[in-house]
């Protein structure tokens, strides 16, 4: 069921509304080095073609839940490896194969996140480095929700199913071993940012 919902939300989905806010942050992020990458649902490889762009040296790898999406992703960024990650949500490469990891915007729409962090953590290499970013959620962003959105902000039809805010984000990371390096936001302004992310190493 979740492959088919992805399959038809990716089909409508073109660009990532929140691209101009976000990529300058995460893309100062990314090492100026030649290192195994990983996209981890990438979609349609809108973000894993800036990194290509950006950091030619990285050898790209993108996993996702649609094959309709991955088969755009592919072409976009031709020598990529793009893989489909089932239900099981096991990444289908070796423990300890990437060196840096980006999860942009695609833990919150993720039923059984307590795999899909220990499986991050499998296929990173000791040193490695995973780039989350996702939607904030703080105390005074979800009250002003509450009171002046809450129909749009918990709308039923929304794609997140999960809502996190640092503190639920960095222990996630840290149940798997990882250590929290750096957090930050983006879009808006603190403490009524529109997204976070958060840096960690293994």
């Amino acid at each position: 069921m979740t492959k088919l919902y992805y399959d038809k939300y990716w089909k409508d989905q073109e660009e990532l509304s929140d691209l101009p806010y976000k990529w300058p942050i995460l893309k100062e992020l990314l090492p100026d080095a030649a290192l195994d990458f990983l996209d981890f649902g990438c979609g349609k490889g809108v973000i894993t073609k800036k990194v290509h762009e950006l950091r030619p040296a990285y050898s790209i790898s993108g996993v996702d839940i649609s094959q309709k999406a991955l088969m755009v992703a592919q072409k976009k960024v031709p020598s990529g490896t793009f893989n489909v990650i089932t239900e099981t949500q096991k990444i289908p490469f070796p423990t300890n194969t990437f060196d840096f990891i980006l999860a942009s915007d695609v833990l919150e729409h993720i039923y059984d996140t307590k795999t899909a962090f220990q499986e991050l953590s499998r296929v990173l290499k000791p040193n490695g480095s995973l780039l989350i970013s996702c939607p904030y959620n703080g105390k005074l962003k979800l009250i002003l929700a509450i009171l002046f959105g809450f129909e749009f902000y918990f709308d039923p039809n929304s794609p997140h199913i999960r809502h996190f805010s640092p503190k639920t984000l960095s222990t996630c990371v840290k149940n798997v071993g990882l250590t929290v390096q750096k957090i930050g936001y983006y879009g808006r302004f603190y403490p009524l940012s529109k997204g976070m992310y958060l840096l960690a190493y293994k």
